[in-house]
């Protein structure tokens, strides 16, 4: 079994795509990285899907979406 992901890890992935890009273009680079059935998780210890773990993400100010597109939010990530 691979290494657990979280929130961060995607971050990480908006990140190398300078910050901003197509939800989906964001989604096909998760998948390709870690699969379709990839499961996120939080630091509380949820878990999540690509779907699941962006609206979390959102909800605590990490990401916006709008539009088709995702950005980082303003809330810094978490350090792990």
């Amino acid at each position: 079994m691979s290494e657990p992901l979280y929130g961060h890890d995607l971050l990480s992935l908006l990140m190398e795509k300078g910050g901003t890009c197509r939800l989906e273009d964001l989604r096909a680079a998760s998948i390709s990285l870690h699969g379709p059935s990839a499961t996120y998780h939080n630091c509380h210890g949820d878990s999540f899907d690509f779907d699941g773990v962006i609206a979390f993400l959102g909800s605590k100010g990490k990401v916006r979406v709008a539009d088709g597109s995702v950005s980082l939010g303003q809330a810094p990530a978490c350090q792990h």
